[in-house]
C-alpha cells in the first residue's frame, strides 16, 4: 500500500492525526487520507469465491427479497393493464383517465405515504419483522379489490396496499446483508425483479381479454397476493437477519456468524478477517454517530445540523424517482398512446408487454454497469437523455395531432421504448442503491422510511397531476416533465455527492466532516483512491527495478 504524507510538522501518531482532524482548515486532507487506506471492497473479493455454496445462499436472499420487488411490479401492470378493460369500467363507473382513475392511482401512493414512517419499526422487530407485516397487509388489501363490489371497497383496497408496500424495507435489507463487493450488482438484480412480476402480469393481461366477465380484471388483482404470499412463507426459513440490526441490537457474535455465512467462501469462520472488518466498521459507525435519537418514532434527527444536508439530497432523489415522467409510460400508458390514435385493447396491452420486457432487459443490464461508472455519471446521463427523448415524444405527437400520420405515431412510440432503455440502464438500479448508501446505519431505518414517504406524496401529486392534465392538455404533459428534469439536472449537479467505490460507512464522513462541501469532499475522495491505485499499481515495478 502506498505511504501516507502528512502535512509538514505533523508525525504518523493517532494522537497527532486526532489533533488534526479537529483542524477545520485541514480536516479534509487528513480524512481522505484515513479512508483511501481501507481496502475493504478487495478483501471482499478475495474472501468470496462465485462457485460456492455462499453464492448460492446469496441467491435465495435474491429470490425471497426480489419477490418483494416482483409483486410490486405486478401491482404497476395490473392497474394500467385493467385501464384496458371495459368490463372494470362499467362495473365502477369511470373513465380511462380523470379524478377517479387519478384517485385510484393516488390512493396508492397515499398508503404508501402512511405506511412507510412504520418502516422505522425494523429497529424494532428486526428488518424480516417489518417485511413479513408489509407483505400481510398487501395480501389483505389483494383479496379486498379482487372481491369489491363498489368503487368504495375497490379504494379501501387500494389504500391498503400501498400502506403494506410502504413497510417493506426490502432495499434497505439487500444494501445491508450484500457483500461489499456485490452490494451494486445485487441490489440492481433486485430492483431488476420489479419487471419480473409486471412483465409476468403485462403476458397474462393479454390472455385476459379473452375473458368475457368481471373476472378479467378481478383474476389480476387477486394475484396481486401471489408474491408477498411467497415472501411471508420464506423469510423466515431462507433469509438471516441483517448484520447491522444485530449488532445495533448487541448480538455481535449472531451478526459475526451471518456475516462469514453470507460473505466468506468458508461460511462459518467467524474469525475471518473480512468478519473483523465488516463487524469492527458497523461498530464504528454506531459508536462515533453523534445525532442519537434511536427512538423509532423520532424523526427530529433529520433537522439537526449534521443530517439536514443527507434530508435535503433524499427529499430531493425521491421526487426525481417520482417526477422524471416514468409514471406517463407506468400507470397513464393507456391515454398517453390514445393520444396518438392507439386505442385498441390488445396493442395498448401489446405495447406494454414489450415496454417492460425492455425494461426488464435493460435493468438487469444497468445492474452490471453500476458498479463500473460513478453514480454522478450515471444521473446526469439519465436526465439528459430524458429530456432529449421527452422533447422528441413531444414534438412528434405535435405533428400527429396535425396529420394523424401513422408514422409519427410510431415514433412517438419508439421514443417511449427508448426511454424505457435510458430510464432502465442508467437510473432504476439506482433507485435501490443511492437512498441506502445516503444514510448512516443508525438513520437507515427511519429513512427508507422518510424516503419512501416522500415518494408517496410525491407520487400523490404525480398520479392526480398526469390524470386530469393529460385529459386536458393531452401530449403537452410531456412539457412539464421536460422544464423538471432540467431543473434536476442543475439540482443534481450542484447537490448530490458522488458515493461510488465507498463503504456505507464511509460515505458517513462526507456528509459528517464539517467545514468542507459533501459534494466537493465526495469527488475529492474519489480522486484520492484513484491516486492511491495507480501508486499500488507503480509500486511492484519500482521495486523490481
Amino acid at each position: 500500500m502506498a505511504t501516507r504524507t502528512y502535512p509538514e510538522g505533523l508525525g504518523h501518531t493517532e494522537s497527532n492525526i486526532d489533533d488534526y482532524k479537529h483542524s477545520e482548515a485541514l480536516i479534509e486532507e487528513v480524512v481522505i487520507a484515513r479512508l483511501t487506506e481501507e481496502d475493504l471492497f478487495a478483501l471482499s473479493q478475495e474472501s468470496l469465491r462465485f462457485k460456492s455454496w455462499t453464492s448460492f445462499r446469496l441467491g435465495l436472499i435474491m429470490f425471497v427479497q426480489g419477490c418483494n420487488q416482483a409483486g410490486y411490479g405486478i401491482d404497476w401492470a395490473v392497474i394500467s393493464g385493467i385501464n384496458a378493460f371495459d368490463q372494470w369500467h362499467d362495473y365502477l363507473g369511470f373513465g380511462t383517465s380523470g379524478v377517479i382513475y387519478g384517485t385510484l392511482n393516488a390512493l396508492m401512493t397515499i398508503g404508501s405515504f402512511c405506511g412507510s414512517p412504520f418502516l422505522a419499526l425494523s429497529d424494532v422487530i428486526g428488518r424480516r419483522g417489518v417485511n413479513f407485516l408489509g407483505n400481510a397487509i398487501v395480501i389483505v388489501a389483494a383479496i379486498l379489490q379482487g372481491c369489491s363490489t363498489n368503487i368504495a371497497m375497490f379504494m379501501v383496497g387500494r389504500f391498503l396496499l400501498g400502506f403494506g408496500s410502504g413497510m417493506m424495507s426490502s432495499a434497505q435489507y439487500m444494501g445491508e446483508v450484500a457483500p461489499a463487493h456485490l452490494r451494486g450488482r445485487l441490489v440492481g438484480l433486485f430492483g431488476a425483479c420489479f419487471q419480473v412480476g409486471s412483465l409476468l402480469m403485462n403476458g397474462a393481461m393479454i390472455g385476459f381479454t379473452k375473458i368475457d366477465s368481471n373476472w378479467c380484471w378481478r383474476i389480476p388483482v387477486l394475484l396481486e397476493a401471489l408474491f408477498p404470499a411467497i415472501v411471508c412463507c420464506t423469510i423466515y426459513f431462507i433469509t438471516p437477519e441483517s448484520p447491522r440490526y444485530l449488532i445495533l441490537k448487541g448480538q455481535k457474535e449472531e451478526a459475526k456468524r451471518v456475516i462469514a455465512r453470507y460473505h466468506t467462501t468458508e461460511g462459518d469462520n467467524i474469525d475471518h478477517p473480512l468478519v473483523h472488518a465488516v463487524t469492527q466498521q458497523i461498530e464504528e459507525s454506531i459508536e462515533n454517530d453523534q445525532n442519537g435519537h434511536q427512538k423509532s418514532w423520532d424523526y427530529r434527527v433529520f433537522f439537526t445540523k449534521g443530517v439536514r444536508y443527507r434530508l435535503l439530497v433524499l427529499v430531493l432523489y425521491s421526487i426525481f424517482q417520482q417526477w422524471n415522467g416514468g409514471g406517463i409510460i407506468g400507470q397513464y400508458l393507456v391515454p398517453a398512446l390514445e393520444t396518438v390514435g392507439i386505442d385498441k385493447s390488445i396493442d395498448q396491452l401489446g405495447i406494454n408487454f414489450g415496454l417492460t420486457a425492455t425494461y426488464f432487459v435493460f435493468t438487469v443490464a444497468g445492474s452490471i454497469i453500476i458498479d463500473k461508472f460513478k453514480r454522478r455519471t450515471l444521473i446526469f446521463a439519465g436526465l439528459i437523455s430524458f429530456i432529449i427523448l421527452q422533447t422528441a415524444a413531444t414534438i412528434t405527437s405535435w405533428q400527429f395531432s396535425k396529420t394523424e400520420s401513422s408514422a409519427t405515431a410510431a415514433l412517438t412510440v419508439t421514443w417511449i421504448f427508448l426511454f424505457q432503455v435510458c430510464s432502465s440502464l442508467l437510473i432504476a438500479t439506482m433507485h435501490n442503491l443511492y437512498p441506502v448508501e445516503l444514510l448512516a446505519l443508525t438513520l437507515r431505518a427511519k429513512g427508507m422510511g422518510l424516503y419512501g414517504l416522500i415518494q408517496g406524496a410525491a407520487g400523490t401529486v404525480q398520479n392526480y397531476g398526469i390524470s386530469v392534465g393529460i385529459q386536458k392538455i393531452g401530449y403537452k404533459i410531456w412539457c412539464v416533465y421536460i422544464v423538471y428534469n432540467a431543473i434536476q439536472l442543475v439540482l443534481s449537479y450542484f447537490i448530490f455527492p458522488e458515493t461510488y467505490g465507498l463503504s456505507l460507512e464511509e460515505i458517513d464522513v462526507v456528509f459528517q466532516t464539517p467545514g468542507v462541501k459533501p459534494v466537493k469532499m465526495s469527488l475529492d475522495i474519489q480522486k484520492a483512491k484513484e491516486a492511491e491505485a495507480r501508486l499500488a499499481v507503480q509500486e511492484p515495478a519500482h521495486v523490481s527495478t
